[in-house]
């Protein structure tokens, strides 16, 4: 071999050598670059992951700071300096890690200008892959300096402000309508005593003086007066009888029985009345006189020529009771003014029949049980049936008017059996009063006066 061509031989192996060595710097410094590359993003991650801990273990600290201050605005703007502080460290920390990366990248290009005799394609293939690598780590700087700012830019809650003041009462409100009535309480009775020792019988006592009328009757029960009188409507005939049920509170109907006959008219209303609009009922028995009454759903009436009155039920069922010793034909009438021989009245107490006995001609007053359609007792009133003009009986008291129905000049204790002193005025003279009737449920007086019926507010 010459000379020429060892020193040729010789030169290709130092180029190829030195193709070699470049060829290890270069992998070397790969290496060392990538390395510092995955230390940057480490710290990146660090970086990030200690602003996100930071930032939420400083903002309870800002708000406890913040309502420590009364609301004051201090402590979030040295929370949110100190922030901006460290971020502007941690920006500065990177971008010096930046420029040594461009720096290594730019003496890294710089030996490979050196080096370009190792061939184009490796030297394409490593500028590639170290723009891919600039291009992604400016990048990643970019994301996670704009994560920061985020972080540092999210706002504080507020403290709580002061509380307002109380505000004025408002307008009050219309009042209610009242509410019902309680029921009445009722004391209960006591425990009972033991019975006393019985006393020592007294003398007997002088004899009583003849009974004279007193008015030692419950004071309640006494009529003072009469008022308010008001005409109700205009009847054709001058006799008759005008009745509600003096029981039944619900029952408004009103119910017509003129002197002599065997009908009654029934009116559902004071305005049916007043409109004459009416029904028709057979009580199967003539009556006679104006001194019948309905009680409890049943009508009592006298049966004309007879000593009895009737029961008669709305079933048209039909019961009579006999009287005895009573008048009760040839004019010889109980209460002259009304062609009256049987006087049937209702009060508190119950039912009551008045009549005049053929005995001595006295008034005379029985009460009845309703249930047994019977006579409980008899009371005679000792008082002539000639001075009566007509009569009603209210909370157990008999009142008799004078013989010009103008004036009550007797009245009657029932209960007790004796007269009461009592005289009131009825109303003026003149006419026929046929009939006068008390009813205890509404406590008017039922008046049939001149053909007018009438109504009277009884005040006790």
């Amino acid at each position: 071999m010459t000379l020429t061509q060892r020193l040729v031989l010789y030169g290709t192996c130092a180029v190829a050598l030195m193709n070699s060595v470049g060829l290890l710097v270069l992998l070397v410094q790969q290496n060392q670059q990538q390395g510092r590359l995955e230390r940057t993003e480490a710290r990146l991650t660090e970086v990030e992951q200690s602003s996100v801990v930071e930032f939420i273990q400083e903002v309870p600290r800002g708000a406890a700071g913040l309502r420590a201050s009364a609301g004051g605005e201090q402590p979030q703007y040295q929370y949110q300096y100190s922030r901006n502080k460290r971020s502007e460290e941690m920006e500065k920390e990177l971008k010096q890690e930046m420029q040594e990366i461009h720096l290594e990248e730019g003496k890294e290009f710089s030996e490979q200008e050196v080096s370009q005799e190792v061939g184009e394609e490796t030297e394409k293939k490593m500028k590639h892959k170290h723009r891919h690598s600039q291009r992604y780590h400016k990048t990643q700087v970019q994301d996670d300096m704009m994560m920061m700012m985020t972080y540092s830019m999210v706002p504080l809650p507020g403290a709580d402000g002061m509380p307002g003041q109380n505000g004025t009462d408002g307008i009050p409100g219309v009042n209610g309508t009242p509410g019902a009535d309680g029921k009445r309480g009722k004391r209960p009775p006591g425990e009972k005593g033991e019975p006393g020792e019985k006393g020592a019988r007294g003398e007997p006592g002088p004899p009583g003086e003849t009974s004279q009328p007193s008015n030692d009757v419950i004071i309640e029960c006494l009529i003072k007066s009469l008022i308010n009188p008001r005409n109700v409507t205009k009847m054709e005939s001058t006799f008759g009888t005008w009745m509600k049920d003096t029981a039944q509170l619900n029952d408004e109907r009103i119910w017509v029985a003129e002197h002599f006959s065997r009908v009654v008219k029934e009116y559902q209303s004071i305005a049916s009345f007043q409109s004459n609009t009416s029904d028709v009922v057979d009580v199967r028995k003539f009556y006679q006189g104006c001194g019948h009454t309905v009680h409890n759903g049943s009508l009592y009436y006298h049966i004309a020529g007879t000593s009895s009155i009737a029961f008669h039920f709305h079933t048209k069922s039909l019961r009579t009771l006999s009287i005895d010793h009573a008048l009760h034909h040839n004019l010889a009438y109980l209460l002259h003014n009304s062609k009256t021989y049987f006087k049937l009245a209702a009060d508190e107490n119950g039912l009551w029949l008045i009549f005049a006995s053929s005995m001595d001609e006295s008034i005379m007053v029985a009460q009845l049980d309703q249930k047994t359609f019977s006579v409980t007792s008899y009371i005679n009133t000792t008082y002539p049936r000639t001075k009566a003009g007509n009569a009603f009986i209210a909370c157990g008291v008999l009142y008799v008017t004078d013989t010009k129905d103008s004036r009550v000049t007797f009245a009657f204790d029932l209960l007790k059996g004796k007269p009461v002193n009592m005289t009131f005025d009825l109303r003026s003279p003149g006419g026929v009063l046929a009939m006068l009737s008390y009813s205890p449920k509404d406590r008017h007086l039922y008046v049939w006066d001149q053909g007018y019926v009438r109504l009277y507010v009884v005040h006790f």
